[in-house]
């Protein structure tokens, strides 16, 4: 799946990140002590592809899915 970030930047995701986007795109914000050592490093990945925003506290980091990307489906082709 792609997700487009701006007017032309897309990036791709794979089922495992489209799951974890799925889980957390309900909640306002989460932070890297509520998730677990695999979360963490999906989160980790998906802030670098900006689809999540991250924010750095004293103790923890805050993470909060970017509101301004859109999910485009790429198959087109079709399904013998």
């Amino acid at each position: 799946m792609f997700i487009n970030i701006s007017q032309k930047v897309r990036v791709y995701l794979s089922k495992v990140d489209c799951e974890f986007l799925h889980k957390y795109s309900k909640k306002q914000d989460f932070k890297q002590s509520e998730l677990d050592v695999d979360e963490i490093n999906i989160a980790k990945t998906l802030a670098s592809k900006s689809i999540l925003v991250r924010k750095k506290l004293i103790a923890d980091t805050q993470y909060a899915v970017n509101r301004s990307i859109r999910v485009f489906n790429h198959d087109h082709k079709k399904q013998i």
